[in-house]
């Protein structure tokens, strides 16, 4: 293997560890409501981010044909997060033959979102109310109420809404009101919303259920704009079962045998123990499914991450691309990680290039040398 490979790597290892939400209130115009362009024709302040967010997705994964065709089209300049505003949940109405056909809701679980079909006469009767109002004649008002029995996992918002319709002749008409209170999570779950032929939309809460990925389904991923390498690597280790497996192997660190535990998470959010095959040392088997892995320096280990482990990321890291759509502009290299538990605590790399980044292949000889090298280099230290 060459130096120039080696003191690339070198720099990756370095680098490796190296461990603005814009929301406004100016309501635009549209002529086209199912525009891909969002202008807000809400009645308050929402997030816009993640509006914006859901629709890069849907743009990015959704078959429109497909979707409208059988369903209408999505009226996203009516879209609105109910007055929540950290990139969790949205209501937007789904519009065919001039009505509300449905509700699409967009719910957020960590890095992924779930598209949920709502068909609550109450909730089609606010969009009616919200999309066909005229409102250069009528004066259209709302405001959003949070209601009480708000913890971390139970929210509720009452909306309220009225109407003063104006008459014909220009004289005041009368007023409609409307008022409702929603909770989430609570009721039966909601069913998934396929936005193709062919799509795994479900699981997560919707607006009831008991949580979590449900029936094997994994949403889609949402975009990590801008997340600093501490929000990231906080947002892998939020998830349950790696927590699980963290803690085993925080115990397991502090024996003094030779062989290591490790275990690798999928896509679908699965964790899976590793094979050992040796001394010191983990091996993952990685496929197109791979995410990431987590794994233990003992006692009378090196409490670093070792050669072979820049390696492994690497592996993780370029397979983050394989499940993808044919065609898919969208790079989830850097979801790979790496994780290494120690006595003296707990360290993850991840990989914040992009498919364009990775280095070629290495041959196996390739792979000897750089490890030779490197662990030369380590002895130093």
């Amino acid at each position: 293997m060459t130096k120039k490979m080696i003191s690339w790597l070198s720099f990756m290892a370095v680098f490796l560890f190296l461990l603005h939400s814009c929301v406004h209130d100016e309501i635009y115009s549209s002529s086209d409501p199912a525009s891909a362009e969002y202008h807000s024709k809400s009645l308050w302040k929402e997030d816009e981010k993640y509006i914006k967010n859901v629709m890069k997705v849907f743009d990015e994964y959704a078959d429109k044909s497909y979707f409208a065709s059988n369903f209408g089209d999505v009226y996203w300049d009516y879209a609105t997060t109910m007055g929540t505003y950290d990139e969790k949940f949205l209501e937007v109405p789904v519009v065919k033959n001039g009505k509300i056909n449905f509700i699409l809701l967009v719910y957020r679980e960590d890095d992924r979102i779930f598209f949920k079909r709502k068909d609550e006469e109450s909730s089609k009767e606010f969009f009616k109310v919200l999309v066909f109002t005229d409102r250069v004649k009528n004066k259209l008002s709302g405001r959003i109420l949070v209601a009480g029995g708000n913890t971390s996992k139970i929210f509720c918002y009452t909306v309220e809404t009225t109407v003063e319709w104006t008459n014909d002749d220009g004289s005041p008409g009368p007023t409609f009101s409307h008022s409702e209170t929603y909770c989430f999570p609570t009721g039966p779950s909601l069913p998934c919303q396929a936005l193709d032929t062919e799509s795994n939309c479900g699981g997560g809460y919707g607006n009831g259920g008991s949580g979590g990925s449900g029936g094997g389904s994994t949403g889609y991923p949402y975009p990590q704009n801008n997340q600093t390498p501490c929000a990231k690597v906080k947002n892998i280790v939020s998830d349950s079962q790696l927590k699980t497996k963290i803690d085993s192997l925080k115990q397991y660190s502090l024996t003094a045998v030779a062989n290591e535990k490790g275990y690798q998470q999928d896509k679908a959010g699965n964790v899976t123990p590793a094979s050992v095959n040796g001394s010191h040392h983990v091996d993952f088997v990685i496929g197109t499914n791979s995410l990431g892995g987590i794994h233990c320096h003992t006692l009378n280990g090196t409490h670093m991450f070792s050669p072979k482990d820049i390696l492994t990321l690497l592996s993780f890291a370029g397979v983050q691309n394989q499940t993808l759509p044919i065609g898919s502009t969208v790079d989830n290299t850097g979801d790979a990680y790496l994780g290494m538990i120690a006595q003296s605590g707990s360290y993850f790399i991840t990989f914040n290039g992009g498919s364009g980044d990775l280095p070629p292949p290495m041959t196996d000889a390739e792979e000897d040398a750089y490890k030779l090298e490197m662990n030369e280099s380590y002895r130093k230290i």
